[in-house]
Parts: C-alpha cells; structure tokens; sequence
C-alpha cells in the first residue's frame, strides 16, 4: 500500500518535469533552426551579405566584369605558360571585384558597411567588429580566404592583391605583397600584378623605379588615372606581411567559419535532447501508472 501511494505522489512531478522538458525542447529546437537557418542563408544565396556599390562603381574602369565561380578556375592550368598564367590570374581577379570608396581615395567610416564583416557572413566577428579592441581591424577586414573575398565581391588594391597572393601561395608560386602608400601590388617570378587595375606588368618594381616610363604602355587605357598610378609606383615599396603571418590569418578565417555553426547545432541537438528524454519520462510514467491501478484495486 505504502508503495503505491509513493509512486503516487512521485507522478505529478515527474508529470512536470516530463512537460517542461518537452516544451523546453520544442523551443529549443525552433530556435535553433532558426539560427541555423541565419547561418546558411548567406552562404546558401538566400540573403546578400553585403550592399551593393553604385552603378558608377560597377560599371567604371575598376569595376565588375564578370564573377569568379570557382577559386581552382584562378589556379594555373597544366603546361600554362608561367607568364600567361600570371597575367589571366591578374586580370580574372579584377574582373571579378569591384574597387570603391564611398567617399575618397582612401577607407572612411562610411565605408563600414562594406568593409566590416557581415553579420549573415559571420555573427561571430560582426559582433566582436564592436568591441574597441578588435573594432580598428574588423570594420574594415580584408579576407586572406579567396573565396570569401570573391564572395564579398569588393575591396580596396590590397584586398585583390591578398586574393592573388593566396592563391599563388596555395600552389607554392612564390609571391609578395608590396604596399606604398597610395597602392599595392603583388610581385612574383620578377614580375608585378596589379589586380586592382587588372594590369600584368612583365617587369619588377625595382625595374619600373629606374624606368617609370616602362608601365605608360600597360596602364595607357585608364587615361587620366594614368599620373597617379605613375605616383603611386615613384613613392616608396614595402613588403605587405609575411607568409607566417597570412597563413595564422588564415586558420583564423577558418576557426571562426567553422565556429558560426556550433551554436545553432547545439541549440538544435540539445532541444531534441530534451524533448526525447522528456517523451520516455512520460511514457515510464504512464507505464508506472498503468501498473499501479492494478495493484491498488487488489489492495482495496
């Protein structure tokens, strides 16, 4: 008799216990699903990441010619001559971003929107862009990871130079970022890559320093664009970075895009979790009440 009214006065609880657990996992799971749903819509093509740049931006000298689909397309091809490879690389890429800034020749705060990362590219680093310790670097991030910055589909010379730069290194094609102060350019097998103009030069920079004539013929088409560029290759060089340190980057890129999916995962497996152990909890219970109906009426 004992035994029966013990199972009896345990069951509302475990009644409770089973619901909430239930309801718990419902809501769990729903929202799960739908961050998991955030998550992929940018990479799925539901949603763009990012805001278009103006027309004029598209359709200028430095503008969109036509997207890169896939990154081995940019890798070179077999028997391809090395100096061939090296201009298409040059010129696929260019014509694969758009180069624009919302106010001047140079990064401002309201090019925010286009150069700090995503939300729906990644919540993680978006967020992290608001805090004063990251906030300098991540609101105007610049993608080692090619096809994140293929993607985004914009950048700045140094972000079409880091495109070519990963990829040459992704084939042990030795290359280096050079930067001057109103420029950058990669350098590699003795010749320049300017991605940002779409122009491949067959000379060095410490060759164009001693003739600055040489690049007139290559960048004859930009017209009035044509002194600055000459500016540009008169001031001073510097290597842009190491490879240590764009390979660190990288894994860096990697981390947080793999990272983005686990907090949706776990919401999503943990709200089953819970739903499924709430469920058996209920049907124990209803097995245990089954059995002592029984057992109390032969009692009585």
């Amino acid at each position: 008799m004992s035994d029966v009214i013990k199972i009896r006065a345990r069951t509302p609880f475990s009644s409770l216990v089973a619901g909430t657990a239930r309801a718990l996992g419902i809501y769990l799971a729903v929202a799960g699903t739908a961050f998991l749903i955030f998550v992929s819509a940018y990479p799925l093509g539901l949603v763009g990441a990012y805001p278009t740049p103006p027309a004029a931006a598209i359709e200028g000298p430095l503008g969109f010619d036509e997207e890169v689909g896939d990154v081995e397309d940019l890798y070179r091809r077999p028997d391809e001559p090395m100096q061939r490879y090296l201009a298409r690389l040059t010129k696929t890429v260019a014509g694969g971003m758009v180069h624009y800034w919302t106010e001047s020749d140079s990064w401002a705060a309201t090019d925010t929107p286009y150069t700090r990362i995503s939300a729906f590219d990644n919540y993680l680093l978006w967020m992290l862009s608001f805090h004063p310790e990251y906030q300098q670097n991540l609101q105007n991030y610049e993608f080692v990871t090619p096809r994140k910055a293929l993607d985004r589909g914009y950048g700045f010379c140094s972000q079409v130079s880091k495109i070519v730069y990963s990829v040459l290194a992704d084939q042990g094609i030795d290359a280096t970022i050079y930067t001057a102060p109103s420029h950058t350019v990669v350098q590699s097998n003795g010749y320049v890559l300017d991605a940002d103009y779409g122009v491949f030069v067959p000379h060095s920079l410490a060759e164009i320093r001693q003739d600055p004539s040489i690049i007139d013929s290559y960048y004859g088409q930009f017209g009035s664009m044509l002194n600055l560029v000459k500016d540009a290759y008169a001031q001073p060089w510097q290597p842009l970075g190491t490879a240590e340190g764009f390979k660190d980057v990288r894994a860096y890129e990697a981390k947080f895009e793999h990272l983005k999916w686990v907090p949706p995962l776990m919401l999503l497996v943990l709200g089953m979790l819970l739903f499924g152990g709430g469920t058996l909890l209920r049907r124990r219970e209803k097995k245990v009440a089954s059995v002592s109906r029984p057992i109390s009426g032969a009692l009585s």
